[in-house]
């Protein structure tokens, strides 16, 4: 690693993507892969489609300003109107030409921050209107003429704009073809068509993918369910075979719509009893009766859960890029995600993870994907030595790795300049905090671009302002630093945070 921390920083906004592994893959690889993309083109062709947002309107990015906006609406059992513990993430992305959307009150200390202390610049910050139903933040843009014309105005002075969603959804297309309508000018959007971003975030239809590119092994067992009967019956015939099995809303996301069921408590039970127990379980989760359902071993013992993250530029750009490989933490029965660092394994496990990754990320930009993506995996077993490698999901988004990551990019160049973690907790149940009063708190412990090379980024102000919890990257002089440094900083949020108020999980 560089131990030389005066880097310059690279203050141009967007997504400045930094191959780590380069992969290559044979002709007759690649070429079985484009068929197979070719195949399920003919079995789902509304895969790719993206006309009726208008011809102005297509996949990729330009040297263009970027409007950024972070709506997680189309997220199972996450957030649906505000977005309020994440909104503010998007400024992560942005530097003075751009125009972010916040869907949450402004918070001035935050802005401030991320030009103050990160050196990002300025963006545009755009507000719109607030909703008495339970919209979107994209349609609470889409109802707002005045925020349109804003960023139809920014599009038409520069004879076009990128638009950097945090998911690629309908709505946001919906919103970069009116752009382009009222602007009259090229829109590029950073991400898949709709009809993709969909299936791509579904853990089954994931996993079906899985199994036609590496075979039954690269997963843990897994079946759909279209009823509750069938259900019932599949984690009966599983609970069989595993210690603990679980029950996944396939399009929900950090750990939210997962059931995990110790497969003793569903011994001697019957399938009515159990088909009772699931439907009590997945009400109180927010499930509202949609299929299908994924039943799944919960498998154990896991050494890691790496997440390889990569870019899928349009096919003209050249080959998906591998940009890294991050060890998740996780907490709970249920894994939820609460950090992530560099990842420990070594070379060979490495290779194998970008290799895999990197035929996935051939797959889906046959599709016709475009932008960030990241896929999900554990390693099972006692050793390393005799692990196996199971896929478990992918994020066809943006997330708690893959931004922060970037803004590491951003600031240095390149993410291997530094050693950091990631902390996040969400748990918290304390008093609300004023932004600049956290500062305060950690005062001593932040990083300052080209003041102080080391200590903590916060990275979104939500929590931390309701007194939920927080969200930070912590750099260190080394791994070891990095993480002794995080377990500082997150002792002092909590202390302060929490206040007399009792902590609670």
């Amino acid at each position: 690693m560089n131990n030389d921390w005066r880097v310059e920083p690279v203050l141009n906004s967007g997504v400045p993507v930094v191959e780590t592994i380069p992969v290559r893959l044979d002709p007759d690889q690649r070429g079985s892969i484009r068929q197979m993309a070719g195949d399920l083109l003919q079995r789902m062709p509304g895969l790719n489609v993206t006309h009726p947002f208008g011809q102005q309107v297509m996949p990729g990015l330009t040297a263009k300003p970027n409007l950024i906006i972070e709506d997680h609406s189309h997220i199972r059992l996450f957030e649906h109107t505000g977005d309020e513990a994440y909104s503010y993430r998007a400024m992560l992305l942005a530097g003075d030409a751009d125009q972010v959307i916040i869907g949450v009150r402004r918070s001035s200390g935050f802005e401030n921050y991320c030009s103050d202390y990160l050196g990002l610049g300025s963006p545009e910050v755009l507000t719109p209107a607030a909703s008495t139903h339970m919209e979107s933040l994209t349609q609470r843009c889409l109802k707002d003429d005045a925020v349109i014309n804003v960023i139809a105005g920014k599009a038409r002075q520069h004879n076009g704009l990128n638009v950097i969603p945090y998911m690629g959804t309908g709505a946001v297309w919906k919103l970069a073809g009116e752009i382009a309508e009222r602007a009259g000018v090229p829109i590029r959007i950073a991400s898949p068509p709709p009809g993709l971003t969909r299936w791509t975030n579904d853990k089954l239809w994931f996993a079906r993918r899985i199994e036609e590119l590496f075979g039954e092994q690269a997963l843990a067992p897994a079946e759909g369910a279209f009823s509750l009967a069938l259900l019932a019956h599949y984690i009966r015939d599983m609970a069989k075979q595993n210690e603990r099995v679980a029950v996944k809303l396939t399009d929900s996301a950090s750990s939210a719509g997962n059931i995990v069921l110790r497969s003793s408590s569903l011994s001697n039970v019957s399938l009515a009893a159990i088909r009772h127990r699931l439907n009590h379980l997945l009400r109180l989760a927010g499930w509202r009766g949609s299929y299908p359902l994924m039943v799944t071993a919960w498998e154990s013992p896991i050494i890691t859960s790496p997440s390889v993250h990569v870019w899928i530029p349009t096919p003209d750009e050249g080959d998906p890029k591998v940009e890294g490989i991050f060890d998740q933490s996780v907490i709970g029965p249920q894994s939820e995600f609460n950090g992530a660092a560099p990842t420990a394994l070594d070379t060979a496990w490495q290779y194998r993870l970008a290799g895999e990754a990197f035929q996935i990320s051939c797959l889906f930009q046959d599709l016709g994907y475009v932008g960030r993506c990241s896929f999900d995996a554990i390693l099972v077993g006692s050793s390393l030595a005799g692990a196996s490698l199971h896929w478990v999901e992918c994020n066809g988004r943006w997330g708690g790795v893959s931004i922060p990551v970037t803004l590491v990019n951003r600031i240095f160049g390149d993410w291997r300049q530094r050693s950091f973690v990631i902390i996040e907790e969400s748990h918290l149940k304390g008093s609300p905090q004023k932004f600049d009063s956290v500062l305060e708190v950690l005062s001593g412990e932040l990083f300052r671009r080209n003041t102080s090379p080391v200590g903590a980024v916060i990275l979104s102000p939500g929590r931390i302002e309701t007194g939920s919890g927080y969200e930070c990257l912590v750099f260190g002089v080394d791994p070891a630093d990095a993480r002794q440094r995080a377990q500082r900083v997150a002792g002092k949020l909590v202390a302060s945070i929490s206040a007399s108020t009792p902590l609670c999980r």
